[in-house]
């Protein structure tokens, strides 16, 4: 015999499912933006909020007075993370994630690049501070309704990265260093494939059993340009292969000499099971 729910147990459920219902989602006040721009070779993410002026005297008035630290945004602090390291005003950010903090002024914006995630404008240390810039303002001509960040003035080595809310407007310019970048990459092309570059091609021929005669030349290339235990075990490995038992472990010898030194047992252990299997 199936049990009945009591009245009460009834009307307990069509309250909660009732209040479930009832929950009415509505906009936000300042509604949150991200802003992913890449300039040179450096990727900027800006994470912040968005507030409008809603008919308020916005900067020198109620809502962002001169000379107090302000978290560039609502909610909570601006946060700018870059890939690659940039240059402001000739001071350097280094790769990583910052809280943006600014004291805006009439005439000049103190701008702030703090190193602490968890920083607001109340908990700011210097130490923390990793880049501080002061950047002149700008009146523009028309309103701007709702808080704006964005990078403009793009070019192949740099960008600015702008403020813009009410009738005012700062520019805060960076670069990034492109040219020893690209530089660094062609030099690396015209010297030919890296050591990691030949002892990839080894393995992968002899892995997959294309030319074992073309493996060895690839790993001996790759040792050319410096020992490592591990490149020396496939060596012997591939020695092996080709029935070359003697020169095998020789170099398999070599190896565990080296992998001694770097105090890697497993490559010690490995070495010695193949050179007692090669010995018979």
């Amino acid at each position: 015999m199936k049990k009945l729910m009591s009245p009460l147990s009834i009307l307990m459920f069509l309250l909660v499912s009732f209040a479930v219902k009832a929950q009415i989602e509505t906009p936000q006040p300042s509604p949150s933006a991200t802003l992913i721009q890449k300039v040179g070779m450096a990727e900027i993410k800006i994470e912040y909020s968005r507030p409008s002026m809603k008919g308020r005297k916005i900067f020198g008035g109620d809502v962002v007075p001169y000379g107090e630290m302000w978290r560039t945004g609502a909610n909570t602090p601006t946060k700018v993370t870059v890939s690659d390291s940039i240059t402001i005003m000739g001071k350097g950010l280094a790769k990583g994630s910052y809280v943006l903090m600014s004291k805006p002024g009439k005439d000049a914006w103190e701008i702030i690049f703090n190193k602490n995630p968890a920083a607001s404008a109340s908990s700011l240390k210097p130490e923390d501070d990793v880049v501080k810039v002061s950047v002149p303002t700008v009146a523009l001509p028309f309103k701007v309704e709702t808080f704006t960040m964005g990078i403009g003035n793009i070019t192949n080595t740099g960008a600015n990265l702008e403020i813009m809310w009410d009738n005012v407007s700062v520019a805060i310019p960076f670069t990034n260093d492109v040219d020893s970048k690209v530089m660094a990459q062609i030099k690396a092309k015209l010297a030919g494939p890296s050591q990691n570059d030949y002892q990839a091609m080894s393995v992968y021929y002899f892995e997959t059993g294309k030319d074992l005669k073309e493996a060895l030349a690839y790993t001996n290339k790759a040792i050319a340009m410096g020992e490592r235990f591990w490149m020396l075990r496939h060596k012997s490995l591939v020695q092996a292969k080709l029935g070359d038992k003697a020169g095998a472990i020789a170099t398999a010898k070599r190896s565990m000499e080296l992998a001694n030194e770097a105090k890697n047992n497993d490559y010690v252990r490995m070495n010695e099971k193949s050179i007692a299997e090669w010995s018979k």
